[in-house]
């Protein structure tokens, strides 16, 4: 005990937490100490709620109302917050002067004798993790505690009970104290609920933070998948399987090591090998159905483990499912319905309505940004005569199949369109005449020198070509182009005209 001359030097009384078998000589200490009307006792408010029963004299300084933070002379000492490490109220104090980290119960450790300085002895280590197994209430609050002290780069460590821990030590001590299963409850030696409860813990806090902020299913997923992968380290695939609102088809995510993939399918044959599954429903309707695959059979902890996540986790997840789902389904109809507007019915290359107001976009285009823009007409030579000889069914079949060669052969920058009849147009930007010309003339080719349909006919085909000027409606673009076409026709035939 300090000498009465000594005591009156003390102003600041640091309290990391609220143990009687400490803070209980206090009320003594400060019977025998000179008073000082600065004197404060330096302790969190959690801590404070306890204490004040002493009814000390001394008024509190509580650290989380003045930024963590309490200069002493020429020193500063920052408080760092170790929440039920292992009191609610528990904090460290580092000399920010000399990086000494005043611990408290952190780093403790019991052993049969007295070592200043730790080592790497087993005997140090065994009273270590027997003080922590004991003392801390789980391993999610140990590390949290670990982590906020690695992130103060301490240089030296004074624990409340054991032996000081060097720099040269400090980081290989924290790596094995975050790998300890610690709480009284794991006296017994297989996995208790609270131990399950706290891996469960852990993933549900990162689900909720994914699922506040990502709106992509995939990425909730493969967060997950990750997540599990943590505390199961045999997990080697998770499929989550929906099926689309109004059909028969099926939505399957994959996730794996390599990440996430998605198909859509009819059938959901060889859905086989898994080890566990889990409904994903909403209101008692099902969404979708989770499966997960291991390498290595289930433990009854692991299954255990499993279902105590997923019970936490399947209406969450369903919820983002299902959005996800209405999204796709919406705009797969979306994009249906779009087809259907923009693409002629027969030949599935792009209609009258949408090539007119293809053009109309492109002419505005070249009005702010000139730049080579060409169009071809072109016509199936003769196509009365295929129709009157072979029927209908077979013109039909020559349509299709001519327009199949036209997407296949040129550049997919192309705008493919039926004009109407056997005609169809070809808008072709940035080409100018001279280039149209070569690929409307390598088109005539390949369709010259291929049979067609069923029947086996020979085709040709005419085509004009216009490239667009300065001041051209729609209207003039298409006229210059057709009255090339009528040239080609008139000429002889199987001709391109520039």
């Amino acid at each position: 005990m300090l000498c009465k001359e000594e005591n009156k030097d003390i102003k600041y009384v640091i309290m990391q937490h609220q143990d009687p078998d400490i803070t209980g000589c206090y009320s003594t200490l400060e019977s025998i100490m000179p008073y000082r009307d600065d004197r404060r006792v330096v302790t969190h408010w959690r801590t404070q709620t306890l204490l004040k029963h002493y009814m000390w004299k001394t008024p509190f300084y509580l650290i989380d109302k003045h930024n963590w933070k309490l200069k002493a002379g020429d020193r500063e000492l920052e408080f760092i917050f170790t929440p039920y490490a292992h009191f609610p109220g528990a904090f460290c104090t580092l000399d920010k002067k000399t990086k000494t980290l005043f611990s408290s119960d952190i780093f403790g450790a019991i052993s049969a004798t007295f070592k200043f300085y730790a080592d790497k002895s087993k005997e140090y280590f065994d009273g270590l993790f027997l003080f922590h197994k004991h003392y801390m209430p789980s391993k999610a609050i140990l590390n949290y505690a670990l982590e906020k002290i690695e992130n103060a780069k301490p240089k030296l460590i004074a624990p409340q009970h054991g032996s000081i821990i060097k720099e040269d030590l400090i980081d290989y001590v924290i790596s094995k104290l975050k790998k300890l299963e610690c709480g009284l409850f794991l006296f017994e030696s297989k996995e208790s609920d609270i131990v399950l409860l706290n891996k469960t813990d852990t993933i549900l806090k990162k689900f909720f933070e994914d699922a506040l902020v990502n709106t992509n299913f995939e990425k909730i997923l493969q967060n997950l998948f990750k997540y599990i992968k943590n505390e199961l380290s045999s997990l080697e695939k998770i499929l989550v399987i929906a099926r689309f609102p109004r059909t028969q088809d099926s939505l399957i995510f994959k996730v794996d090591d390599k990440g996430v993939t998605k198909e859509i399918c009819d059938s959901l044959k060889g859905l086989r090998d898994y080890d566990v599954f889990y409904l994903l429903e909403i209101q008692d309707q099902e969404v979708g159905r989770v499966y997960i695959y291991t390498g290595n059979a289930l433990t009854l902890s692991q299954r255990k483990f499993l279902n105590m996540l997923f019970k936490k986790i399947s209406y969450p997840l369903a919820i983002s499912l299902k959005k996800n789902l209405d999204y796709l389904f919406l705009e797969k109809e979306k994009n249906e319905l779009y087809e259907k507007a923009t693409k002629d019915n027969l030949t599935q290359v792009y209609n009258r309505n949408y090539l007119w107001n293809y053009l109309k976009s492109k002419i505005e285009e070249y009005k702010h940004n000139p730049y080579p823009l060409s169009l071809a007409i072109l016509d199936i030579d003769f196509f009365k005569k295929i129709n009157d000889t072979y029927g209908h069914l077979v013109g039909d079949e020559a349509l299709k199949e001519l327009a199949q060669v036209l997407k296949e052969s040129l550049p997919p920058s192309f705008v493919v369109a039926r004009y109407g009849g056997e005609e169809f147009v070809i808008v072709m930007p940035f080409t100018d005449i001279e280039k149209a010309y070569e690929y409307m003339e390598n088109i005539r080719k390949i369709i010259e020198n291929r049979k067609f349909t069923s029947k086996n006919i020979n085709i040709t085909i005419s085509a004009g070509i216009a490239q667009y000027k300065d001041g051209m409606s729609l209207q003039d673009f298409l006229f210059e182009a057709d009255k090339k076409l009528y040239i080609a026709k008139k000429s002889g035939r199987n001709k391109v005209v520039k």
